[in-house]
């Protein structure tokens, strides 16, 4: 039995031989990381797993919002408006924003004020009136 006959090994080429070894490594790193739950039925999608409508519906830009809102806060009750015992108002501009919509910015220009806590002596017109609920949030007086 030990002096039996060497078979003769069958050629195959190098290429071959790497392609076989690095095909084996793949499948056990693949079987590894399939019994760890990251490839495989575990984390299969469902068909029905579309993104819902929230994430599809693109959000409101913030200058959007600001003129919405500023629309909303001239259309409250005219009641709302309390004319003032004097006639004097002091207005100060309490807080600002980057990306502020341009007619919110262009009425706190017409009553001059461009800088945060800036504050500005006005009479107490109707116009300035009307104005100040549009810049509420930006401005207070008194």
């Amino acid at each position: 039995m030990a002096e039996e006959e060497a078979k003769p090994l069958a050629y195959l080429s190098e290429t071959v031989l790497k392609k076989r070894e690095s095909t084996e490594s793949l499948a056990l790193t693949r079987k590894a990381q399939r019994e760890l739950g990251k490839y495989g039925k575990n984390n299969s999608k469902k068909k029905n797993d579309r993104p819902r409508r929230s994430e599809r519906v693109p959000k409101k830009n913030p200058k959007e919002l600001d003129l919405i809102r500023m629309k909303q806060r001239g259309k409250r009750a005219k009641s709302a408006l309390v004319k003032p015992k004097s006639k004097l108002l002091f207005i100060i501009h309490i807080q600002g924003q980057n990306n502020m919509h341009p007619k919110t910015r262009k009425i706190l220009y017409k009553l001059r004020l461009t800088k945060i806590f800036s504050g500005v002596f006005a009479m107490a017109s109707e116009r300035i009136l009307e104005q100040l609920p549009k810049v509420e949030p930006y401005v207070t007086c008194g």
